[in-house]
């Protein structure tokens, strides 16, 4: 079973939308728009808490994130 991913676990930090429980990086390629760098952290896999998130949750809340307007530093 996978755990519920939710706007308030994620940090914009350093131009990156982190997902903090599992250390996921979303950055934004300079020059590409729509292009971005994923780091899955540890996505998919059994965290100490005994949470498991997947990888298509996380990224559909990223995407809501980047799409209100999401700024890079």
């Amino acid at each position: 079973m996978y755990t519920k991913v939710m706007r308030d676990q994620f940090e914009i930090k350093d131009g990156a939308i982190i997902h903090t429980p599992t250390g996921a990086e979303f950055s934004p390629v300079n020059g590409t728009p729509d292009s971005i760098l994923i780091w899955t952290g540890d996505i998919g896999s059994v965290l100490h808490t005994g949470e498991r998130y997947r990888y298509t949750d996380v990224f559909a809340v990223m995407k809501m994130i980047w799409q209100q307007g999401f700024q890079p530093a």
